[in-house]
């Protein structure tokens, strides 16, 4: 009976981590930025939430830095876009890359537990697995409205940002 409920257990958990990362889902977290601010995703209700999940020793997530930037350049006026990296690295790590690498979204260092609790996929072997780099666009009521993969992915980001921001009249 004990092994029962183990079961029960691991089977709850596995199926509510799969439900946060789905389209539709609410994940929120807090957590502390590189400049040492509070970032809280319950209280970026009413912005669009831009979130990209990385770290520095992927070269993919490396490669699409520019193109982010870029996305962040398009919307620096607009206060209703908020732009979170949600990174798998180190601060101290993190500070050597960004003296090479900038990167203009807000980056939030020591994230694996954010990303494996709130964006895991459960394999079948019953491990929780995360694709670098990930993007993900949250709606004004924090739900996740696009979940794309890698450099492909950035342009439905684009997309979805548009469409999101022409719902309550946000300007580009």
């Amino acid at each position: 009976m004990k092994y029962f409920y183990v079961l029960l257990a691991v089977l709850v958990f596995a199926f509510s981590i799969s439900a946060q990362n789905q389209i539709g889902a609410s994940p929120s977290f807090a957590a502390i930025d590189m400049a040492g601010q509070k970032v809280d995703t319950t209280e970026l209700k009413g912005k669009v939430v831009v979130l990209n999940l990385w770290f520095i020793n992927c070269p993919n997530c490396v490669e699409e830095i520019n193109m982010l930037n870029a996305i962040v350049d398009q919307y620096k006026d607009n206060k209703d876009v908020v732009f979170l990296g949600v990174a798998a690295s180190r601060k101290p790590d993190l500070e050597k890359f960004l003296v090479k690498h900038p990167f203009k979204y807000r980056v939030i260092p020591n994230g694996s537990m954010i990303i494996i609790s709130k964006f895991g996929d459960p394999g079948k072997n019953g491990e929780l697995s995360v694709a670098f780099p990930m993007h993900y666009v949250l709606d004004r009521d924090g739900k996740i409205v696009a979940k794309a993969q890698g450099i492909k992915g950035i342009e439905a980001v684009k997309t979805e940002l548009i469409k999101q921001l022409a719902k309550r009249g946000g300007s580009e």
